[in-house]
């Protein structure tokens, strides 16, 4: 069971109430929650600090082939009669309306959001959802194994479930208390997210993201989901794993300016799918690089996307 901590002090909460400081980075931007403290950088953006970081690798280059199909994203048919539909299937009524590129509903506590280029779809408990209450606590959420098979039936019944779903993993997002020491006095607010995952080709997709989060009593406060449609175009040649380690090198990682070792475990060929507000025309094969950057007084995960084709380039941002 893993864990996701945020911070809310007891002095703050005291003050405020129930009110919840803390950021909530759910329908803004490019879509993507926090990823526990990991650099997920992409593309040709040298680093600061590169000077004084060393690079190993304690795995094996995996052997790639020399060519991968090439996937045109195709982009949905989203409509205020699909998201109707949806919002029915969740059992939600109001009023469609269409804002910034998206078609939304709210029907309180619920607010539905599908943005209309890239059909990300967004619901959210807007009173529960990371915010401290009195209902989502540990003593009051199902057990793992009851919010997967939560989690899996609400996506049949609401005809989210992708035909590539995978379960990937379970984690416990929550907040927690403080007080003026900064010692855990409580915790304020938790839940229990299941994750999926898809392929392509027995590759790894990264960006592409399924969540739903479930709350005390076995309730859905949150789903989440960025899944683009795709159509094989072209076979294009990629660069090799050694290729690839050599590039990661060069742009570098964001690091302290001392010396540290940037230790790579795992390297694996696969796809990346652009944020839900980018526009990308593919599905763009790159090296995904997780490790370490290690010095004295610990370690700092970080993962990395090297584009796989240089031809690629330029189609993939940095993001931080």
């Amino acid at each position: 069971m893993n864990m996701k901590l945020i911070g809310v002090s007891a002095g703050i909460l005291a003050l405020l109430g129930v009110i919840c400081v803390v950021s909530i980075p759910m329908f803004f931007s490019d879509g993507h929650a926090p990823d526990d403290g990991q650099s997920n950088l992409i593309g040709g953006m040298k680093s600061a600090g590169a000077a004084n970081l060393t690079y190993t690798a304690s795995v094996a280059f995996p052997s790639t082939p020399e060519e991968v199909v090439l996937y045109r994203v195709v982009e949905p048919e989203i409509t205020t009669e699909l998201v109707s539909s949806i919002a029915s299937a969740m059992d939600l009524k109001g009023t469609i309306r269409e804002s910034h590129g998206q078609i939304l509903l709210s029907d309180d506590p619920y607010s539905l959001e599908v943005h209309t280029k890239s059909g990300r779809v967004a619901l959210i408990d807007i009173p529960r959802w990371m915010n401290p209450n009195d209902k989502d606590l540990p003593s009051n959420l199902p057990s793992d194994d009851e919010a997967i098979e939560i989690a899996t039936r609400y996506l049949e019944e609401t005809g989210l479930a992708p035909p590539d779903a995978t379960l990937c993993g379970v984690d416990h997002p929550q907040i927690v208390e403080y007080n003026e020491d900064g010692e855990v006095i409580g915790i304020a607010f938790e839940d229990v997210q299941v994750s999926y995952s898809r392929t392509i080709d027995d590759r790894p997709v990264v960006g592409s993201k399924l969540t739903v989060e479930i709350g005390g009593g076995g309730d859905v406060l949150n789903v989440y989901k960025l899944w683009r449609d795709y159509t094989p175009e072209k076979e294009i040649a990629v660069i090799t794993p050694q290729d690839a380690f050599e590039e990661l090198k060069a742009v570098g990682l964001a690091v302290d300016e001392k010396d540290q070792t940037a230790v790579v475990t795992g390297i694996e060929l696969g796809y990346y799918e652009a944020p839900a507000m980018d526009e990308p025309a593919y599905l763009v094969p790159v090296y995904i690089f997780r490790g370490e950057v290690r010095d004295e007084t610990g370690g700092t995960a970080f993962v990395r996307y090297i584009p796989a084709s240089p031809d690629l380039v330029e189609g993939i941002p940095a993001v931080k």
